[in-house]
């Protein structure tokens, strides 16, 4: 028995001995990039000790100074790295480093002229299995972008196509397989605000159609432009634009009148072969029924359908106030089908401030009013909601308060006397919250579980 231990503890010696043969400072130095990726990184060096420095892109998902993608569809990835060289008449530069063997080697180089490089994506814009690769491109007005896509075949760099641009989308609209890009233009003229589709056809990628934006449209805020879906799942493009008049719009009862500037939104989609602008009025030039003048909430899917649904805010009736200014607001959700004609979804109080909405049944339509009560120190935000009939000689009667609670005490005050919580598993947030009835003859149609039912948050897509 002892005879065995001893052999048992010369093999592990020996084991040992083979694990550990290492220096110290091999066990303690960083791990290693493999072999493939030191040789890239010394291809990329050497346009670094040329004068040249990173560029990466500025915007999008994709802002790595170094890419990989599989750009010509043969299961290995290229790399692709982004430059600025500022002795070069192009400053701007995309390297693609295609591996080789156990090496790698400059494939091909996309330049451009301006002050960065704004964005890139890689797209299949064609019926290969190739990506093109969309830049766009930063001039030396930080206002002014260029977009151009380009092809890479054996070694050479085709421009597709190349335009100004406000804003732009890629997404495939007609529906056949096929990335589009869409491009949204803005300028001085009614003639060049529009909407342009470029299309892969005939070995071109080169402008198909086009289509106007409504008139007294100042300009695109950040955000604007979303793509998304009518009814029957059709791509469609929502073009959200400043809308140059000011208006006036009353509520459902005429007491209470606002005015300022807003904003309208133009949908696009394909249809009988081209682009479209399928909410525009030939009559008046503009996609009246999208006009709205309150602006902090935008297209969103708002019942999470696929749907992509437009706000149509009204303001809320408010006996206490003497101003124009609208305290309170309702929105109308709408869909859109492919010929512009909307349909209602369900209407919700906004409250932008709190962080929340709440859908409204359709019963309470004309027939309620809305206040605030805050406590001192803002611990405690209160939503009083009111039977009223917009009868000046009659009382609001109070029916339903909703409560944002924060502060340390939150939990006790969420948990007093006729209150109940309306999300699950707050108990580790910020913010609580709560709700509570008052007794009220009008019957408001909800029990606890249906005003969990109708009230949400506000995500942060809303804005």
């Amino acid at each position: 028995m002892k005879k065995l231990r001893l052999i048992l503890a010369a093999g592990l010696l020996m084991l040992l001995s083979g694990c550990f043969s290492q220096s110290v400072d091999d066990l303690y130095a960083p791990p290693r990039a493999p072999d493939d990726y030191l040789k890239l990184d010394n291809k990329i060096n050497e346009v670094l000790n040329a004068g040249g420095e990173y560029a990466a892109p500025l915007t999008g998902e994709l802002t790595q100074k170094v890419q990989l993608q599989d750009l010509d569809g043969d299961g290995v990835q290229e790399a692709i790295a982004f430059f600025r060289v500022s002795s070069s008449e192009r400053p701007l530069k995309i390297y693609i480093y295609r591996q080789t063997g156990d090496d790698y080697e400059v494939a091909a180089i996309i330049e451009g002229e301006g002050s960065a490089i704004n964005y890139v994506s890689y797209e299949n814009l064609d019926d290969s299995p190739s990506k093109e690769i969309v830049v766009s491109w930063q001039m030396m007005s930080d206002q002014n972008h260029s977009l151009a896509a380009y092809s890479i075949h054996n070694g050479q760099v085709l421009e597709l196509m190349r335009t100004n641009y406000t804003n732009f989308q890629i997404c495939d609209m007609d529906q056949d397989g096929q990335d589009e890009i869409v491009v949204v233009q803005t300028g001085a003229t009614e003639e060049s605000n529009r909407v342009e589709l470029y299309n892969y056809q005939n070995g071109i990628l080169g402008l198909d159609s086009s289509a106007p934006l409504s008139h007294n449209v100042t300009s695109l805020p950040e955000g604007g432009v979303k793509t998304g879906y009518l009814q029957d799942n059709i791509p469609a493009v929502f073009v959200s634009s400043a809308y140059g008049r000011s208006g006036t719009e009353t509520d459902y009862d005429s007491s209470t009148a606002y005015s300022q500037t807003g904003q309208i939104t133009d949908i696009f989609a394909w249809k009988n072969g081209r682009i479209q602008n399928i909410t525009l009025d030939p009559a008046t030039g503009e996609s009246d029924n999208t006009i709205r003048w309150y602006t902090a909430v935008t297209a969103t899917d708002i019942n999470n359908d696929g749907i992509l649904e437009l706000p149509d805010p009204y303001a809320l009736p408010d006996p206490n106030s003497t101003s124009i200014a609208v305290n309170f607001w309702a929105i109308r959700w709408r869909q859109y089908d492919i010929n512009g004609n909307s349909h209602p979804v369900f209407s919700t109080y906004y409250n932008d401030q709190d962080g929340w909405y709440f859908i409204l049944p359709d019963a309470w339509d004309g027939k309620i009013t809305l206040t605030r009560s805050d406590v001192a120190g803002g611990g405690e935000r209160a939503v009083i909601f009111s039977y009223w009939e917009g009868d000046a000689s009659v009382d609001p009667a109070p029916f339903l308060v909703i409560y944002t609670l924060r502060g340390d005490n939150r939990y006790m005050r969420a948990n007093m006397s006729g209150r109940f919580r309306l999300l699950e598993g707050d108990d580790d947030s910020d913010t609580i919250y709560a709700a509570r009835f008052i007794q009220n003859d009008w019957d408001c149609g909800l029990d606890e579980s249906g005003v969990k039912a109708h009230f949400a948050l506000i995500t942060n897509d809303w804005s």
